[in-house]
């Protein structure tokens, strides 16, 4: 499987100027091939480089390897539609190929191709990161964000083999707490909530204000909001990952779509909260942290699992009291309605791989080994 690795470069002002003008080079050529593209209705990555090649190449300082790739990616930005023109921000990422770009990873330098020539740029890596770009590297990106300049290199890490899992552990996903599985355990999402109310807040103070301070004041603090939720939901996902690879049990978790059609009736505060519920965030996180570990994760059905009794499977909107607080209207069972809603995910899961779960308990009773082989596809 392939991961994205982000490495930071560390940069003079001088190599800072060239990989800026490199940027500013590589889109303009990018919207000059876009226009052509436009114009002549001609939009397949096989056709686009007899058309602009050598035009673009007569035009401007770039290297063979940079016309190649704004090529593509001029290409990769009309498969969605041809109907607009398209346009490219003049300090937008663009990719570098094996003639552009060559990594010396155990000096943790590359030498990139700029408009005025080689730059030799060293870079900051984990030791982590560093383990994973000695394999193999894919496509990478220059990207300049917020005055630093970064590289975003796709590279192939090796997956676990898949392990015959001994149950299930059923994972409910929710704004209050962002992750309850069905081993008792509760991932909550208090400072979530608090980092995104505090942002909101700065916000709508310093947006209407439209002063020199206040536009500084909102740059310094992009993306803190967001990078805090990334964090939060690497750790959960994380160690729900290692809860069942110590348990050796699969992981069930809510296949959840159409949130913000549901959310249509809803105030404007219940609205805010749950258009910035990153739910879909974390599913990605444990799919890909899963694979790794060679964890079975399986996507069930979740309706009405918060309002089913998972000791009776009675269903009644009422038997939720709270947001917190189950109580079954038909047995009296009580218990905290994440932690039900998880049990059910559990059963369902375990249900639909019944045949598996109970053929594997049998050949386990009789002595006897029963083949497995997860599919993730």
């Amino acid at each position: 499987m392939q991961l994205t690795t982000v490495v930071q470069l560390q940069t003079t002002p001088a190599i800072h100027a060239a990989l800026v003008q490199t940027l500013r080079a590589c889109n303009l050529a990018c919207d000059r091939i876009s226009r052509d593209a436009f114009d002549s209705q001609t939009f397949r990555k096989y056709d686009l480089p007899h058309l602009t090649y050598h035009p673009v190449r007569a035009e401007t300082q770039l290297a063979a390897g940079h016309v190649v790739c704004a090529i593509a990616k001029v290409a990769h930005a009309y498969k969605r539609d041809t109907a607009t023109l398209r346009t490219f921000q003049p300090l937008g990422g663009i990719e570098l190929n094996k003639d552009t770009l060559a990594w010396k990873v155990e000096e943790q330098a590359v030498s990139i191709n700029a408009v005025g020539g080689r730059l030799k740029i060293s870079f900051l890596c984990s030791a982590a990161q560093k383990e994973r770009l000695r394999g193999k590297r894919g496509q990478a990106d220059l990207l300049l964000r917020d005055g630093q300049f970064y590289l975003s290199v796709a590279v192939t890490v090796a997956e676990a083999e898949p392990f015959a899992p001994q149950g299930v552990i059923g994972v409910d996903l929710g704004i209050v707490n962002v992750a309850t599985d069905s081993e008792g355990n509760t991932h909550t999402g208090e400072a979530v909530q608090r980092v995104r109310r505090k942002y909101r807040r700065l916000r709508q103070l310093l947006q209407p204000k439209k002063t020199r301070s206040a536009r500084k004041h909102l740059q310094k603090a992009r993306r803190k909001e967001s990078r805090f939720v990334k964090n939060e939901n690497h750790r959960i996902s994380k160690e729900l990952v290692c809860l069942a690879t110590d348990r050796q049990k699969a992981l069930a978790l809510e296949a959840l779509t159409g949130i913000r059609q549901r959310g249509n009736g809803l105030n404007r505060a219940a609205r805010t909260e749950l258009n910035a519920w990153a739910f879909y965030q974390l599913g990605q996180f444990l799919a890909y942290k899963a694979r790794r570990a060679g964890v079975l994760l399986m996507e069930v059905d979740p309706r009405y699992s918060s309002q089913t009794c998972s000791r009776c499977g009675h269903c009644d909107r009422a038997n939720r009291k709270t947001q917190e607080k189950f109580e079954c209207r038909c047995c009296g069972f009580q218990t905290n309605a994440d932690f039900n809603a998880a049990l059910n995910l559990k059963a369902r899961a375990t249900l639909s791989a019944g045949l598996m779960f109970r053929e594997e308990a049998h050949a386990s009773n009789q002595g006897q080994a029963v083949s497995f082989s997860p599919d993730y596809s």
